[in-house]
């Protein structure tokens, strides 16, 4: 049996539920990270925890993970398997704040959408509500419902006034319940949406708003499908994966399945074969200045992060995104001790592709548009646009990669600005027009 230390070692850099063991085999602890290796070896870092986690420490014997699709489905999966071992330090780790739960009030006409502490929760529940919990962070919990309003409006007021409320002007609260001229069914529809997502099935709820989407354009009903269109995107840019947690329970290959289908419906889309190493190039700047670049690496459909590189432009302060993406992709082919990738994505369309495409050999070569469900493909000396159906896994794929070089490159320039700012506060002489 390893040791925690020798298991630590060999953790990836992937979403997923951490499980601690003492030496009777009993749980004493569950949580979730973004990055599996890097939260887990922090509790081995003695200067950077407490004397009860250092406690807890000292207990453990064994180190289980199961690793998820995306953080959403950690996030999920590490409430579903608390709510049935309850482990010990999971309660002693929270310095006294009871973990969070949320209640969708299915047994109210117009359910309400509450959250509430154990110690506030009902002694019994009315058989029609839905309860999900226990979540151990309230500030992820409510950031999530939140941005889920953006794909699933419902409303937060206590009181249904017979008047829409203030967030039904603006997209987060429709149908309204507070309007008495609102269908109850309409409204439930949305709440029973939510609960899908909560028990892991958005999947289903991204399929139920592309159809709705479709039959409204049918009718003509242009204003509805665009709605429809745009909390459709949302979902898929919140998510980035619509499967069900619950997979992963059972161990197996759950995580290796669905990365598998993906690539597969990715080579077949782009006609290549289900790639190995997808590298992706994102530019970060504003008007030119402190501009950067990153390139993000997916490996087998996981998050490589010991394989991301960020680059500086050296061109001069002209904001010209297409020469910037040619300099990083020019100074990445100068480093064949990478390794070769097998897909490379740029962010942008044609004259970034026109551009890198005689530096990259016979490497396959894509972009992807501000609009994300383009796909540009070079075909010769013309292009193809594709676009796929949001809920392709071929589209989850490109979706998390391009996040992950996007997030990359913006972390990246904001440190050069950072930087850039010392230098103007602690230098009077600075010439704004000489690059620092």
């Amino acid at each position: 049996m390893e040791t925690p230390k020798e298991t630590l070692k060999k953790l990836p850099h992937t979403p997923g539920v951490y499980i601690y063991k003492n030496t009777l085999g009993s749980i004493l602890y569950i949580g979730k990270a973004k990055d599996l290796k890097k939260r887990v070896s922090q509790y081995w870092q003695r200067d950077a925890v407490g004397p009860k986690t250092e406690l807890l420490v000292s207990r453990v014997s064994t180190i289980e993970t199961i690793q998820t699709a995306s953080e959403l489905d950690a996030l999920l999966l590490e409430a579903k398997l608390i709510h049935d071992h309850a482990p010990k330090y999971n309660v002693v780790l929270k310095d006294d704040k009871s973990p969070l739960y949320i209640i969708l009030t299915f047994s109210e006409l117009l359910p309400h959408v509450v959250t509430l502490r154990r110690s506030d929760l009902p002694k019994k529940m009315r058989a029609k509500d839905a309860l999900f919990g226990p979540f151990q962070s309230a500030g992820v919990v409510r950031s999530l419902l939140r941005q889920l309003r953006h794909t699933v409006p419902y409303c937060t007021q206590k009181r249904r006034t017979g008047r829409a409320c203030f967030y039904a002007h603006i997209g987060l609260c429709h149908p309204c319940p507070s309007d008495a001229k609102t269908d109850p069914r309409l409204y439930r529809k949305n709440i029973y949406r939510l609960k899908n997502i909560l028990s892991g099935k958005s999947n289903t709820v991204a399929n139920e708003l592309a159809n709705d989407m479709k039959t409204a354009a049918q009718k003509k009903n242009f204003e509805e499908a665009a709605r429809l269109r745009n909390h459709l995107q949302n979902l898929y840019g919140m998510l980035a994966k619509k499967y069900d947690p619950m997979l992963y329970v059972s161990g197996g290959s759950a995580v290796e399945d669905i990365y598998a289908k993906e690539l597969s419906d990715l080579g077949n889309a782009l006609g290549i074969s289900p790639p190995h190493r997808i590298e992706c190039f994102d530019i970060s700047n504003i008007n030119g200045k402190h501009a950067t670049g990153s390139m993000a690496v997916l490996t087998d459909g996981k998050k490589d992060t010991g394989q991301y590189k960020r680059f500086r432009i050296r061109r001069a302060d002209i904001p010209n995104d297409v020469a910037m993406m040619k300099e990083v992709i020019a100074r990445r082919m100068t480093h064949p001790e990478w390794g070769k990738a097998d897909l490379i994505v740029v962010d942008g369309g044609k004259g970034q592709i026109h551009a890198v495409r005689e530096l990259t050999g016979d490497t396959p070569v894509i972009g992807l548009t501000k609009r994300f469900e383009e796909i540009i493909l070079p075909q010769g000396e013309k292009f193809k646009t594709i676009r796929l159906d949001l809920t392709s896994p071929a589209l989850h794929i490109l979706g998390r990669i391009r996040d992950e070089s996007h997030r990359f490159a913006i972390t990246y320039h904001r440190l050069l600005r950072r930087k850039s700012f010392v230098t103007i506060a602690s230098d009077e002489t600075y010439n704004p027009r000489v690059p620092v």
